[in-house]
């Protein structure tokens, strides 16, 4: 290891040690923090695990053997001429509209792993995987938080139209290297395919959880040295609205939380099309989350960081239709 890289790495763990000692000293001595780390992972158990933890067991089985086969044939004609990727991506966009964040972004990163797409391929795909799943849009943001059955159907169909389009906008990203054609099916060379599917998944749940409950705190710990209230007053002067520009602010962040304050201030004109922006980014733990599944794959993440910016925007564009429509 040369001196910088070993300079780099004593000044990493020193700031690691450094965020501990001031993680533990907050969490004594505030029970505000100790809230906010509890409310983390109880979204997490509540809502994450029984959710993610089938699907990230299901893939790791899928990737592990390598199935391309006839599910890359029937799709690949279809998703390279519309997102210029091969039919694996498109069993991968299949588990990400299904299951939620971040599967899609794991999905992605097992093909790339296993040499079933290209570089230039997994780029784009990362950007056409990543979306919230109907049981969180429908059920639990639209029946639970806001209470309004058509709000939560609304928020998935801007959702999936604004996927697709993202999916679309990124064909054109490095479009003269084409996708990569899979090749045949082939088995693991593993010889506990169940073992390593089932440990990948644990493994990958509890990085989840571990992230969210990071965010939870760090929002919180803004929170107390008033830098939400700070960001909430800039969304402000555009909005108008204090549970709304609360939320933005909050929801940047964590995305629960923030729909959480919104719905708090009813449903007005700007509430879907806020919302919408806010699933559609995901807030940066749901980021964070994806990150580190498409670093294992050395995928790039500044594509990835534009697609959701991008997609917040066209999320809250087709949200402003829907609510000319619904809700004006």
């Amino acid at each position: 290891m040369s001196k910088q890289n070993l300079k780099l790495r004593n000044f990493a763990e020193t700031v690691a040690l450094l965020s501990l000692v001031l993680a533990a000293i907050l969490l004594s001595t505030d029970r505000t923090y100790n809230t906010a780390v509890m409310d983390g992972i109880r979204l997490w158990a509540a809502a994450v695990l029984p959710a993610l933890f089938p699907y990230l067991v299901i893939t790791s089985f899928i990737s592990a053997l390598h199935i391309t086969g006839k599910i890359t044939d029937a799709l690949s004609p279809i998703t390279e001429r519309l997102f210029n990727v091969n039919g694996a991506v498109g069993y991968a966009l299949f588990i990400s509209l299904m299951s939620g964040y971040p599967v899609g972004a794991k999905t992605v990163s097992d093909l790339k792993r296993a040499n079933l797409i290209g570089k230039a391929e997994s780029e784009r795909a990362a950007a056409l995987c990543s979306s919230s799943s109907p049981v969180f849009l429908i059920a639990s943001v639209g029946n639970l938080t806001f209470n309004n059955p058509l709000f939560g159907l609304c928020l998935y169909l801007t959702h999936i139209i604004s996927v697709f389009i993202i999916g679309f906008i990124f064909s054109f990203y490095k479009r003269k290297e084409k996708p990569k054609k899979s090749p045949p099916l082939t088995l693991s060379s593993s010889d506990n395919v169940l073992f390593d599917g089932v440990f990948s998944a644990v493994n990958s749940v509890l990085l989840v959880g571990g992230i969210i409950t990071v965010f939870y705190l760090l929002t919180e710990i803004l929170t107390g040295l008033g830098a939400m209230k700070i960001l909430s007053g800039f969304f402000n002067l555009f909005t108008e609205n204090p549970a709304v520009s609360n939320g933005i602010a909050n929801g940047i962040f964590e995305c629960t939380r923030g729909l959480k304050i919104i719905a708090g201030g009813g449903i007005s004109f700007f509430t879907l099309p806020v919302a919408a922006a806010i699933c559609g980014f995901g807030g940066v733990s749901v980021i964070m989350q994806s990150v580190a599944y498409l670093n294992k794959a050395k995928i790039k993440t500044a594509p990835f960081l534009i697609s959701k910016t991008l997609a917040a925007i066209v999320n809250f564009c087709i949200g402003i239709a829907f609510s000319v429509i619904f809700f004006s």
